[in-house]
C-alpha cells in the first residue's frame, strides 16, 4: 500500500449540527389555574421556539372578558403583538392557536380573533418554522369555508400541503378524527385524507386526555391535557390506537431535525408518557470516528455541499487527500466512492447528514486503490466486476494497516487490483 509522504495537517473537530427546532404544543387548556400553571412552567422550562394550541384557548364561553386570564396570564412571553395586562410580549410571534369550539360559543369567535395577529385569514392558515412546515385547521362546524375534506377549506389545506417543500408537514385542529374517548370519540367529518395530501402527523384536542393512533402506518396524536379537566375513562380502543393516558395533565414536546422529529407527551411533572419517532425518508445521519493522527475516511452520505469547509465548518485547514493510483493530491471536495486522509490532532467523532448511498459503485485501476465505503459490508458481499480482479484482502488503518474483516460505513480501505474495473458495495 502505498505511504502517505505528505506532512500537510488537516485538523478536525465535531462538526457543528444544526440543533433541533423545538416547540411545544399544548391542548384544551385555557382555564386559569393551577393546571394550566403548572403545565405553562414546563412547557417555558423547555425554552421552545414557539408553541402550537389545538383548541379550547378560552374556557367557558370564548368571551373576551375572560381571554387575556386564560391565555395571556401564562404564555404572553410567546404572544406579539401582546395587548394584555400581564407583562410584556415578544417582538416576533411564536405563539400560534387553532380555534375550538369553546371559541366559537362567542359570536363569531370575535374575541379570538380580535386578541391574536394571525396569519392568512387568522381561522386557518400555515407557517414555516426550521423543518417543519404546520399547518393551522379550523375543525368546528361554525368555520364559514367548512369543515370537510372538500370544503374550500379542505380544498385550502389539500393545495398547501402539495406545494410545500417542507421536510416535515404538521396538521393541527381542535376535534380528533380518531379518539378511544367517551365525552367526544372520532370526529368522521374530520378524517381527511391527510396522508395522501402529503402530510407527517396530526395533532388534536377536544378529548382531555392523551393518546397516539396509527393508521396506515399515519400518526394521529389526541393532546387535550393541557388544563381545563381531566376525561379519565376510555371506551373500546379504536383501530390503530397504542397508547391511551389520562393520569395527569402535560404538554406536547417536538424536536425537528433534518433527518428526524420526535414527539413526547410529558406530564407536569416531568414523567414522559410516551415518544415517538419518524425519520426523513431517503436520509440519514451517518457518524465518522476519528482517532488522533492519521485517518482514512470516506464520505457516507450525498450532500448538496461536499466541500470539506462545508462538512468540517470548524477546522483550521480544509483539506484532505486522495491516491490518483500514482500519488496523493489534496481535495477541497469529498466525493462518495474515494477514500481520503485526514489527521486530527483529537479524537473526534463527525455527524454528516444528507441522502442515504444504498450502492456504491467504485471504478478502480490496476494495483492498490484507496475507495470510499457508504455502507457497512463484508467483503463477501462485495461484487467486483470483472469477479477475478482482486488481488489482496482490505485494509484499514487504526495507526497501522490491519486487515479488515469488515467495511464500516465512512471509513476508506485499500484494496488490490489486477485490472481496471469496478467494485460494488451495498444493496443491489
Amino acid at each position: 500500500m502505498p505511504l502517505l509522504a505528505v506532512i500537510y495537517i488537516v485538523l478536525l473537530s465535531p462538526a457543528y449540527t444544526q440543533p433541533p427546532t423545538r416547540f411545544a404544543v399544548i391542548g384544551d387548556y385555557g382555564l386559569a389555574g393551577q393546571p394550566e400553571l403548572d403545565v405553562a412552567n414546563l412547557v417555558k422550562s423547555w425554552n421552545p421556539d414557539f408553541v402550537l394550541t389545538l383548541g379550547d384557548n378560552n374556557y367557558e364561553l370564548g368571551a373576551a372578558s375572560t381571554i387575556d386570564q386564560n391565555i395571556g396570564q401564562y404564555y404572553h412571553q410567546f404572544i406579539s403583538p401582546y395587548l394584555g395586562a400581564y407583562g410584556q410580549g415578544d417582538s416576533v410571534s411564536r405563539f400560534f392557536p387553532s380555534l375550538g369550539n369553546h371559541d366559537w360559543i362567542a359570536a363569531g369567535a370575535a374575541p379570538y380573533l380580535g386578541y391574536f395577529s394571525l396569519p392568512g385569514n387568522e381561522r386557518y392558515y400555515n407557517v414555516s418554522r426550521g423543518p417543519v412546515e404546520f399547518f393551522v385547521v379550523d375543525s368546528d362546524t361554525n368555520e364559514p369555508d367548512g369543515s370537510t375534506a372538500l370544503s374550500a377549506q379542505g380544498q385550502w389545506l389539500q393545495a398547501a400541503l402539495g406545494s410545500s417543500s417542507a421536510l416535515w408537514k404538521l396538521v393541527l385542529f381542535h376535534h380528533p378524527p380518531y379518539s378511544s374517548g367517551t365525552h367526544h370519540g372520532s370526529t368522521a367529518r374530520m378524517q381527511w385524507p391527510f396522508q395522501a395530501w402529503g402530510a407527517t402527523a396530526v395533532l388534536s384536542g377536544h378529548e382531555h386526555n392523551y393518546e397516539k393512533i396509527i393508521v396506515g402506518g399515519f400518526p394521529y396524536f389526541v393532546n387535550g391535557l393541557g388544563g381545563r379537566s381531566l376525561y379519565t375513562t376510555f371506551g373500546t380502543p379504536v383501530n390503530g390506537s397504542q397508547i391511551r393516558y389520562a393520569g395527569n395533565y402535560g404538554a406536547m414536546l417536538v424536536e425537528a431535525t433534518m433527518d428526524s422529529i420526535r414527539f413526547r407527551f410529558i406530564t407536569r411533572t416531568g414523567t414522559t408518557i410516551d415518544s415517538y419517532t419518524q425519520y426523513a425518508p431517503g436520509y440519514s445521519t451517518q457518524q465518522v470516528s476519528l482517532e488522533q493522527g492519521w485517518n482514512m475516511v470516506s464520505l457516507p452520505v450525498r450532500v448538496a455541499d461536499a466541500s470539506v469547509s462545508a462538512l468540517f465548518p470548524s477546522v483550521s485547514s480544509q483539506l484532505a487527500y486522495f491516491f490518483t493510483g500514482t500519488a496523493y493530491e489534496q481535495a477541497e471536495i469529498l466525493h462518495s466512492g474515494t477514500g481520503y486522509w485526514v489527521k486530527s490532532d483529537v479524537p473526534a467523532t463527525i455527524s454528516l447528514f444528507g441522502e442515504t448511498i444504498h450502492r456504491d459503485t467504485i471504478t478502480v485501476s490496476a494495483d492498490w486503490n484507496l475507495v470510499g465505503c457508504s455502507n457497512t459490508v463484508v467483503p463477501e458481499n462485495i461484487i467486483p466486476d470483472p469477479p477475478d480482479i482482486l488481488s489482496s484482502g482490505f485494509f484499514g488503518y487504526k495507526g497501522s494497516y490491519i486487515a479488515a474483516d469488515t467495511l464500516r460505513s465512512g471509513k476508506a480501505y485499500w484494496i488490490k487490483i489486477t485490472q481496471p474495473g469496478k467494485l460494488i458495495i451495498g444493496k443491489p
